[in-house]
This record gives C-alpha cells, sequence and structure tokens, in this order.
C-alpha cells in the first residue's frame, strides 16, 4: 500500500548519463534567446494594449486592476512550489540519476502540488472577499472586483498545475524547445484584452482572458515536452518519497512566501496608504524600467541551470567564474540601461500615457536603482535556490520585508512613491548583502576578492547614475522621432563607458571569450 504508481508506457534506459554531454554555454545562449523573444514580446504587446486599458478602464480602475493582480498571487504563499523543487532536482541530478529515479521524482512532485491547491483555493477566496476593501473600492464595485479576483486565482490555479511541464524543461536545460509559442500566445491575448475592453467588460474581461491563454499555454508546453524529453512520464513512487519532496516543497514554499511578500507587496502596499490613483501612477512610471530590467533578468536566467549542473558536480572554480561573468554583464547591461532611462523616462511616458502619469524626476531615478537593485537580488536568490539549501535565504527575505514594512509605514503618507522606494531600498541592501554572504559561503569564494571585485563597477555605476540624474532636469519633453535616434545612441555610449571604466582588462577579455563562445545562429545544444 505504499506505493503509488503511475502508468508510464515509455520506453526504459538504465541512466541518463549515456546522454549526449551539453554544451552549457549554448544551451544558456538558447534559453536565454527564448526567453527574452517571450518578454520582449510581452513587453511589446503591453506597450501597445496599456494604453487602451488605461484609457478604459480609468486611472482608479486601472490601479484597482494591477493592486489586484499582486494581491491574488499571495495565495501562492500556500503553493507547495513542488515544481519548482522538480526544476532544481532535474538539474543537478540529469547527468548522473536513472530514468526511473527522474520518473519518482515527477511523481511526487505532481502529488505534492495536487496536496496542495485546496489551500490555495481556500486562501485565494478570502483574499478575494476582502479584495475591494483591500483596494478602497468604491462600494458599487465590491461584486465586480471580487468576481475579477476569483477567476485570476483559478488562472493562477491552473498555471500551478501546468507548471510542472514548463519546470521539466528548465531542469533538463531545454526551454528553447518552447522558442517563440509562448511568444504568440502572449500576442494573441493582448488582442483578446484590447477586444475585452473596447466591448466594455472591463476587469471582468480581462480576467477571462487570462484564464483562457493560461489554459491554452499549459497545453502546448505539455506538447513540447512530450516531443523532447525522453524520459518523461510518471513512474513509481512512495509514501517516503513523497515525504521527502514535502519537506524540500516545505522550504521552497516558505521560500516562496518570502519572495511573493518581497516582490509583490509595493503596489498594494501604496494603495493601502496612499490610494490606486498613486498605483497608476507608479505602475505606469515603472513600466519602462521593469521591461528593460526584465529582459535583462532574462538573459541571467538562461544560464541559471547550467550553474545548477556545475554545483551537483561541485565544480567550484567553474562556478565562481560563471557567477562573477552573470555579475559583471549584469553591471553592463543595467547601468547602460538604467542611466538611459533616467535621462528618458519622461519623454517616454509623456508620448505613451501623458505626462500626468509621471511620478516625477527623483522618483524615477529611484525607481531605476531599485529595478537594478533587484536584479541582483533575484539573481544571487537563484543561485542559492539552486543548491536547494534555502533555510538561510527565507529568514533574511523575511528580515527584509520587515525592515522594509516598518520604513514604508513612516515614509509613505508624507512622500509617497519617494518614500515606498527608500523602504524598499533599505529593505532589499540588507538582502543583497546577506545573500552575497551565504554565496560565499556555499562557492567557498574569499570575502574579500569578492569584494574587491565588487567594488570598482559599484562605484562607476554610482558616478554614471547620478550624472544622469542630474541631467534629466534639463531634458525637456521630446518627439518620438528624436527619442529613436536619442535612446540607442545615449544606451550604446552609456554601455561603453561602463564596459572601459566599470570592469577590469581581464574582466573584459573573459566577456568578450564568453561571448565569442556562443554560436548565435547554432539551434541546437
Amino acid at each position: 500500500m505504499n506505493d503509488l504508481v503511475f502508468e508510464n508506457k515509455l520506453p526504459k534506459i538504465e541512466s541518463t548519463q549515456k546522454a549526449k554531454k551539453e554544451n552549457l554555454k549554448q544551451r544558456a545562449y538558447l534559453n536565454t534567446l527564448t526567453s527574452l523573444i517571450d518578454f520582449v514580446g510581452a513587453q511589446v504587446t503591453g506597450l501597445i494594449v496599456s494604453p487602451f486599458i488605461v484609457g478604459g478602464l480609468g486611472s482608479s480602475m486601472y490601479g484597482i486592476w494591477q493592486i489586484l493582480g499582486q494581491l491574488t498571487g499571495y495565495s501562492k504563499m500556500a503553493d507547495s512550489r513542488a515544481t519548482q523543487v522538480l526544476k532544481w532536482t532535474i538539474a543537478k541530478k540529469k547527468n548522473i540519476a536513472t530514468e526511473a529515479e527522474l520518473q519518482t521524482d515527477l511523481s511526487s512532485a505532481f502529488i505534492v502540488t495536487l496536496i496542495s491547491m485546496p489551500i490555495v483555493l481556500i486562501i485565494g477566496s478570502i483574499l478575494s472577499w476582502y479584495a475591494p476593501i483591500i483596494t478602497k473600492a468604491e462600494p458599487q464595485y465590491f461584486t465586480l472586483i471580487r468576481v475579477a479576483s476569483s477567476l485570476l486565482i483559478l488562472s493562477l490555479v491552473i498555471a500551478r498545475v501546468f507548471d510542472i511541464y514548463e519546470c521539466i524543461l528548465r531542469g533538463m536545460n531545454l526551454s528553447f524547445k518552447r522558442m517563440g509559442f509562448r511568444t504568440l500566445l502572449i500576442v494573441l491575448g493582448g488582442v483578446l484584452k484590447v477586444a475585452a475592453i473596447l466591448l466594455g467588460y472591463g476587469i471582468l474581461g480581462l480576467s477571462v482572458v487570462q484564464i483562457l491563454i493560461t489554459i491554452i499555454t499549459g497545453l502546448v508546453i505539455y506538447s513540447i515536452v512530450k516531443k523532447n524529453v525522453p524520459w518523461f512520464g510518471f513512474g513509481k513512487t512512495s509514501y517516503k518519497e513523497v515525504v521527502s519532496f514535502t519537506k524540500l516543497s516545505g522550504w521552497n514554499m516558505a521560500n516562496t512566501t518570502a519572495i511573493t511578500l518581497l516582490g509583490q507587496s509595493d503596489k498594494i502596499f501604496l494603495g493601502i496608504i496612499a490610494g490606486p490613483v498613486l498605483v497608476s501612477t507608479y505602475t505606469l512610471t515603472l513600466f519602462l524600467p521593469v521591461a528593460i530590467g526584465g529582459i535583462i533578468f532574462n538573459i541571467i536566467v538562461g544560464a541559471i541551470p547550467g550553474i545548477g549542473t556545475l554545483i551537483g558536480l561541485k565544480e567550484f572554480g567553474k562556478i565562481y567564474k560563471a557567477w562573477r561573468s552573470i555579475n559583471d554583464l549584469v553591471f553592463l547591461m543595467a547601468v547602460g540601461a538604467g542611466f538611459t532611462i533616467i535621462l528618458f523616462n519622461y519623454s517616454f511616458l509623456s508620448i505613451w500615457v501623458g505626462s500626468e502619469h509621471f511620478a516625477g524626476y527623483v522618483a524615477n531615478a529611484l525607481v531605476m536603482v531599485l529595478v537594478i537593485q533587484e536584479l541582483f537580488v533575484k539573481q544571487d536568490g537563484y543561485v542559492i535556490t539552486a543548491t536547494l539549501d534555502l533555510k538561510k535565504k527565507v529568514f533574511i527575505t523575511l528580515v527584509s520585508i520587515t525592515i522594509s514594512f516598518v520604513l514604508g509605514l513612516l515614509l509613505i503618507k508624507d512622500y509617497g512613491i519617494v518614500g515606498l522606494c527608500i523602504s524598499l531600498l533599505v529593505g532589499r541592501t540588507f538582502l543583497f548583502l546577506s545573500q552575497r554572504s551565504i554565496i560565499e559561503k556555499q562557492l567557498k569564494i574569499d570575502k574579500v576578492q569578492s569584494l574587491l571585485s565588487f567594488t570598482q563597477p559599484f562605484v562607476v555605476s554610482i558616478l554614471m547614475l547620478s550624472s544622469a540624474f542630474y541631467f534629466s532636469y534639463l531634458i525637456n519633453q521630446t518627439s518620438f522621432f528624436i527619442l529613436t535616434f536619442l535612446v540607442p545612441s545615449t544606451f550604446f555610449s552609456a554601455l561603453v563607458i561602463f564596459f572601459s571604466l566599470g570592469l577590469s582588462a581581464e574582466r573584459r577579455l573573459e566577456l568578450i571569450r564568453l561571448y565569442s563562445s556562443i554560436k548565435l545562429f547554432k539551434s541546437k545544444a
């Protein structure tokens, strides 16, 4: 009675060790390219669709819609996140485990995920009931907001079940196999959202579109996994295996709770204290920094499963070189983008949705710094997660949230968006320093060496971003035509300056070698 058996009709093989050796650099490039295509597709779609949504809903309801997006995400805190454990387990074991072991892990993850779903639904129901109060909506909109919130919760539950297939692809370092498919679905979703707004269905129509796209996306990813992962299938598992997976998933759930509170509380916090209209202004000012930051993060995250493989093999020298190269790449791209956005975000917003939605020059600069800081926090967090040792990470994340929460209570009422940014920056600075300490210990990196390697790019980045903030006051609103010339020229100039001054000669050569080793038009790895 201890065995839980899933029928598996796939042929057996003795061990995944017989598989062809991975080209980690090439797969990292292909995974990164896939993520970039998806993310750029999402941002371009958002760029086109957002003015329709803002115009159709109005500033207040648009702010409420943004708050609902974060609020319903809180139900993920009850999700076991067994799929994430599965991803990192596969990344570490795929070269040393048998097919049967990987199928056992898949079955265990699936069972743990199903067990957690009723809890997610219960928490989601509570959040949906109180959503109108949290968003400070008018009484006539209470039922509308509760229904929309419930639909968003349903979409989240469906996504969590299908996420198990996505995590298999990522753990196997095969995310590139879905290249382009998700982007097409994102574009379809954008078209349907515009239609929902134009037809007058409002936030209910947007919620239904989200459910529809989630289901279609899940089915597409399932078919890709079935075609490209030879060992895919459910095999034998046991009560003991499920319990073991639950323990790992328990810490992963705690980690997810901490990350959710850290990354999905800003709009809720701002809305509760300052109201939905200011949330709308904050969200729109944040659009371009988050879009560019997301592109950079997708470049980074494509390489992380490869680091997970190296961690499993305990090749610490290679891990350190990969981690340092990722750091340098983040610095280079983030500072180049940050310098440009601080200068021209006001002009962009004026053309896109109107200058009345600009949060101010100080808030604009702080938002950009916050996005850059978040890139380093996320990058280091992914590396720690890849080790599956999450206890310290969860603790320091919760301390960081507490610091930001206390400061936010003191600052947001008087300083609005600026107060929110300062509170988040201080809390995440503590998190960044603490995560660096954990990584240095886990990867056996000398602390002095790590500090020295970080100092030069950090100082140069501060000088460049400060100069951009100073000159942003001097730049008047410009036309779209002028921006198409100024933005790319400014960005590439900033890249050259930072590459020359922010990195040592050795690290410049290392980045060049990394780039040269990747075959840009090779589609197999």
